[in-house]
């Protein structure tokens, strides 16, 4: 990746400092989309910014273009490839200009330092393909949960083991060369579940994935998400990931963490028995695995658990199932 600003290892100057574009997919949230790009427009990075809205199966709003201001342009496009949040991704990504490449949700919120610290964090380290950053989950009537990142460079091994919470979605930032060596996102995944992580997968076979310690943005978990009540869409996905990534399968812990995963989708969609097998399957590669055991209180307890507790109990204590 070339450097903006010079070969002199000093800071660039504002004018010097290099566009970053941002690409945010949404469908059905005006309201919320309006706070997120408020978050995104009041950074206080010097650069100049481009941000993307795709509106994915739904009206363009030419309206958004209104909150741009210097340095800072709005633009609503419309997902033109695959529908879903994977061609929203590459259609706002193909559209964009920027060195960087920034990625947000469009239901959480950036706080004003994110783009200049992560934009510093990876002229710093050119060798970085992507970094992401600490995170605050807003968890409603259950409070708040904060999530540093732990590791300034996560290693690879970590990220088969776990979902990294640190390079969620909304945090993560891109060098334009990253998709030139791990791709666009893959619009042939199921349902589009998990499609940062299955580029993260690939991002950090092919080079180094880092993040910035502090937190740096809050993830609404007080929302509906497109995935709540489609278990079954989630068990698909993760089922496609691990036969795309066999170094998945092969690592013990991670293998038996996705089996969880699905064993728990399977068991709040109703299928239990299924889910039993893929329970047993996943405690001959692990005992120990945390998401197999949450997995196992979903099977036996039914319908008497509501899912959504659940899964707020465990980020609570630290371990998410999705």
């Amino acid at each position: 990746m070339n450097t903006p600003g010079g070969t002199t290892g000093e800071p660039p100057t504002a004018s010097q400092r290099p566009l970053v574009s941002v690409v945010v997919p949404t469908r059905g949230r005006p309201a919320l989309l309006l706070e997120t790009l408020a978050s995104i427009v009041d950074q206080d990075y010097p650069g100049p910014m481009e941000v993307f809205v795709v509106h994915d199966r739904e009206a363009v709003d030419g309206s958004l273009a209104e909150l741009s201001r210097p340095d800072r342009r709005v633009v609503p496009i419309v997902n033109s490839r695959t529908g879903g949040l994977c061609g929203a991704r590459n259609t706002g990504v193909l559209a964009s200009h920027g060195i960087f490449v920034a990625s947000c949700d469009d239901d959480d919120l950036w706080h004003p330092t994110k783009v200049r610290l992560q934009v510093d964090r990876l002229l710093a380290d050119p060798e970085l393909l992507a970094v992401g950053a600490g995170i605050r989950l807003l968890m409603g009537k259950r409070g708040i949960v904060d999530w540093p990142a732990r590791d300034e460079v996560v290693p690879r091994e970590r990220l088969l083991r776990n979902r990294v919470k640190e390079l969620h979605s909304s945090t993560l930032m891109m060098g334009r060369n990253a998709f030139e060596v791990a791709g666009l996102y893959d619009e042939h995944l199921p349902h589009g579940y998990g499609e940062d992580y299955d580029w993260l997968l690939r991002a950090s076979r092919v080079g180094r994935v880092g993040a910035v310690p502090v937190i740096l943005a809050d993830i609404r978990k007080d929302v509906p998400s497109w995935f709540r009540d489609r278990s079954l869409n989630t068990a698909d996905a993760l089922e496609y990931l691990l036969g795309k990534h066999p170094d998945l399968r092969r690592d013990r812990r991670g293998h038996a963490r996705v089996l969880g995963q699905i064993a728990y989708a399977l068991a709040t969609a109703g299928r239990r028995r299924t889910a039993l097998g893929v329970v047993g399957r996943a405690l001959r590669r692990d005992p120990v695995a945390p998401h197999v055991w949450l997995a196992l209180v979903a099977v036996v307890a039914g319908p008497r658990i509501e899912p959504q507790r659940m899964l707020a109990a465990a980020r609570l204590v630290g371990r998410g199932l999705s």
